[in-house]
């Protein structure tokens, strides 16, 4: 039996368990190591500096306007960095509720309507089976209310942050990109300078 189990372990492309603990020392996967930021402001810098570059803001943005839940988002973001090796599970936690309020006022900023997660609207019971803890709970009910105030709540999202989220263009992120002018091709010839 435990053979057969094994067997389906392995087909499924599941990893055994107790197999990360033969994982070669030497060569550790980017979570096994020391995070990349220990605290709270450093990585808010850093998840805020990524989230308004221009490949990342507008996408983002779209995909928000199109129903995607902010908290789906945010979930899979923070996870990711995990992964890589930028936080801690402990520094992830801590980082979801300020990560939610910035985008949820770079939302704002753009009138985009967004959903805080799927469901929302629905019964407590939902509420529940999506969060799990209390403390979640309490937390989703805070950015709930934040969001039928439009009041991000002081000292959440650094002065600065703030400053550059309203400095933002606002811009239809639907619009066609502005087309350049054509320059001169490199393979014409030279214009002749008249002669004075």
């Amino acid at each position: 039996m435990e053979q057969q189990m094994i067997d389906h372990i392995v087909k499924a492309g599941r990893p055994i368990p107790g197999q990360s603990l033969t994982n070669d020392p030497t060569a550790p996967q980017p979570f096994e190591k020391a995070p990349e930021f220990t605290e709270l402001r450093d990585a808010i810098e850093f998840i805020f500096a990524t989230i308004i570059e221009e490949d990342t803001y507008i996408p983002l943005m779209e995909q928000i306007d199109s129903g995607l839940p902010v908290m789906d988002f945010v979930q899979i973001y923070l996870f990711e960095g995990f992964q890589n090796g930028k936080w801690n599970p402990d520094l992830m936690m801590l980082l979801a509720e300020p990560m939610t309020y910035m985008i949820m006022a770079l939302a704002e900023r753009l009138d985009i309507d967004y959903k805080i997660y799927n469901g929302e609207d629905e019964e407590e019971d939902a509420e529940e089976a999506a969060l799990g803890t209390e403390s979640s709970k309490r937390v989703l009910e805070k950015i709930k209310t934040v969001r039928k105030d439009s009041k991000i709540p002081v000292g959440m999202i650094p002065a600065e942050m703030m400053e550059e989220i309203n400095a933002l263009p606002t811009d239809s992120l639907m619009a066609a990109p502005e087309e350049k002018p054509m320059t001169e091709s490199l393979m014409a010839a030279p214009a002749k300078e008249e002669e004075v």
